[in-house]
């Protein structure tokens, strides 16, 4: 069996389905991006990487891979075709948009099944993403790069796959609905967490001290438009009003985090705004412990309202109260569980109200953060998630691609 990806490690969920598929007895070989100079060839946790050079850094990389990629890779075809020749390859795993043409073509060379593992609804990300560049580059790369083609490569690609992943309720629907892909062929395979291996790293006491004097209000991942930082940030006076010692701790880094700094001084907040930088993944844990809430602050996009990010259910198996904007697929997890409470998309005053009536009910708080723990170890779970990827493969004929 053969995912291909980007750079690995880390994916935590390329890592966490390659692990089950492996503990299930198969065979797993991953390609991906040599970006870093690494090893070509080398085996990770029982998993054989081997790392292909894709074309040049920067600028002209970016520019590269939104071209071809998007229509077909020959580079990619080479090099995967070579490996399912070689190591009697029975089935291919492609995760996100951009490879699964490409797979497509070797899968059906070869006669054997894909498995399309989408992890959000690509096209709407393209788009979305680009609210985090200036104007020309915008208008450049809308032009080199439409959105209209990721939308017929979805349909076209995703009807044509064995099976289709998804990750959510939601971005199912979305596969069925708008690209017309069977819905016998759409599984559901959510980001959830392995909660005794999240919560087994250990804690750093350095940091929970650190913050032991706060009311510390978290958000842990990727800075851009879309992740609604910016609602945090805006919150904040309402917040700090009402909470003196309240702290917004933004763990992690991106090219946003320049429009969010300058945010924080204009909103007359900046001694209660954090910027950590990126953070290595072993500190993940010990941040959530240091929180009192523990925020998912997403603004609404077609992908977003169908995400399942792994914050969630980290967050949750810590036993931290949770706050989301209403996203349909976030609000149905916290509506469902009670772990924590749900605001307006994109309403700073909202934001704020649900962050005041934590602090005002510490028994609230706590139990909904309880209640959380309880939904990760009883449904909301690797092992739960991990058991319908293994059963995508043992009812798919390996060998036998129906392309």
């Amino acid at each position: 069996m053969s995912l291909a990806g980007q750079y690995f490690p880390p994916d935590i969920r390329v890592e966490k389905e390659a692990r089950t598929l492996l503990q299930a007895g198969h065979q797993v070989f991953l390609l991906c991006e040599n970006r870093k100079d690494g090893l070509s060839e080398e085996t990770v946790d029982g998993i054989k990487v081997l790392r292909i050079k894709t074309s040049p850094p920067g600028f002209w990389r970016r520019l590269w891979n939104a071209s071809c990629c998007r229509i077909y890779s020959p580079l990619w075809r080479k090099s995967l075709a070579r490996i399912v020749e070689q190591e009697k390859i029975e089935a291919l795993h492609i995760h996100d948009l951009p490879m699964v043409k490409t797979g497509l073509s070797v899968a059906l060379g070869f006669g054997i099944p894909l498995v399309a593992d989408m992890h959000e609804n690509y096209p709407i990300y393209v788009q979305v993403s680009r609210n985090n560049r200036n104007l020309r580059n915008r208008l450049l790369i809308t032009i080199v790069d439409p959105v209209w083609v990721w939308k017929l490569l979805e349909r076209h690609c995703l009807k044509r796959a064995d099976r289709v992943i998804a990750v959510s309720d939601e971005s199912r629907e979305h596969f069925v609905q708008d690209c017309g892909v069977p819905s016998d062929k759409v599984t559901v395979v959510m980001n959830a967490e392995d909660p005794e291996d999240f919560c087994s790293i250990p804690i750093k006491d350095s940091i929970v001290k650190k913050y032991q004097s706060c009311f510390t209000i978290s958000y842990i991942g990727g800075f851009s438009h879309h992740r609604g930082i910016q609602t945090a940030i805006a919150a904040m006076p309402e917040i700090v009003q009402e909470i003196p010692n309240a702290r917004l701790l933004l763990v992690g880094s991106g090219t946003y985090e320049n429009a969010l700094r300058p945010l924080a001084q204009e909103k007359e907040v900046a001694q209660a705004v954090e910027f950590t930088g990126h953070q290595p993944f072993s500190l993940v844990p010990s941040y959530v412990a240091a929180s009192q809430v523990c925020l998912i602050p997403y603004i609404f996009s077609a992908q977003t309202d169908a995400s399942s990010p792994h914050k969630l259910f980290q967050y949750m198996a810590m036993g931290k109260p949770v706050i989301v904007s209403s996203m349909k697929s976030l609000g149905r997890v916290i509506s469902e569980t009670g772990a924590g409470l749900v605001y307006t998309a994109g309403d700073a005053d909202s934001l704020a109200e649900a962050v005041i009536k934590l602090h005002r009910n510490s028994e609230l708080a706590h139990g909904m953060g309880e209640a959380g723990r309880k939904a990760v170890r009883e449904k909301y779970n690797w092992s739960a998630e991990g058991r319908k990827l293994v059963n995508i493969y043992q009812n798919l004929h390996m060998g036998q691609g129906t392309h």
